[in-house]
């Protein structure tokens, strides 16, 4: 059955051709587990094979079917852009008969399909400028010293981004952003790729602490409002405006006998 559908020299693996895949791919292995042949065609119970000669199958040769043990066979099942991989003509025939890798391939393709559609619905927000920069500082930390502007749209949006239907307006978008930060040097463009420079994190820390002042002096505002809240309360209430709730309230406590005492006398 796998013979039936033998797999070209080249396969698309990220077109859309791609998805239309079906075919596949027998390898016989050698006993270290690398790989040995790969069988083109079997007549008369003879493998047509190409051998592994350290960079491709390119060295014609044939093989009995007799001497070839089922567990040393491997089929790589190209199935769309996923490829399902078989150990043994055992696992094979399982899996083709139960159809369990396909079923899981199906459920997986459907929740991804939700996924996008749910995300085509939302739209790509712009990020700012400092987010823009704080985003690339944060790939500078983790080792990647400069981004291209498709690394950029990945690692904002996810890869969901291909599929999206702004995707083309957001990528100029995105661009220009980027330009306009090349352009008053806080980015330099090399070889189509975006890198950070010293007048970025300069404006980074000017705008962290300009956000710290300001957050402090919010938090100064809020406390001076209700202190001057408390203060016109209490004065309110010492010029009788009000009566302050009584927190202990002793007219009913009765007497100590002491000072009953002491009273008589």
């Amino acid at each position: 059955m796998a013979l039936e559908r033998p797999c070209p020299e080249l396969i698309s693996r990220s077109s859309e051709a791609a998805a239309k895949v079906r075919c596949f791919a027998i390898y016989v292995d050698r006993k270290d587990g690398g790989p040995y042949l790969i069988v083109r065609s079997l007549s008369a119970g003879v493998l047509s094979c190409s051998e592994w000669t350290g960079t491709r199958f390119d060295r014609p040769m044939e093989a009995p079917l007799s001497g070839v043990a089922s567990r040393d066979i491997s089929i790589t099942h190209f199935y769309g852009y996923n490829d399902v991989q078989y150990k043994g003509v055992f696992n094979f025939a399982l899996g083709m008969t139960f159809k369990l890798p396909y079923l899981k391939i199906q459920v997986v393709r459907a929740i991804e399909s939700t996924n996008q559609y749910f995300f085509n619905k939302k739209k790509l927000l712009t990020k700012q400028r400092i987010d823009l920069l704080r985003f690339m500082v944060q790939r500078q930390l983790n080792g990647q010293l400069s981004v291209s502007l498709v690394d950029l749209m990945t690692g904002l949006y996810s890869l969901k981004w291909i599929r999206h239907p702004d995707r083309d307006p957001q990528k100029k978008l995105l661009k220009f952003y980027l330009d306009s930060l090349v352009d008053i040097g806080e980015l330099k463009y090399v070889e189509h790729r975006y890198q950070l420079t010293g007048e970025a994190l300069k404006a980074l820390e000017v705008y962290e602490e300009q956000e710290r002042k300001h957050t402090e002096n919010v938090k100064i505002q809020r406390g001076i409002f209700w202190l001057t809240a408390a203060i016109v309360l209490f004065t309110a209430a010492q010029a009788g405006l009000y009566k302050l709730p009584t927190l202990v309230d002793l007219s009913g406590a009765p007497v100590p006998q002491q000072a009953a005492v002491r009273d008589s006398v």
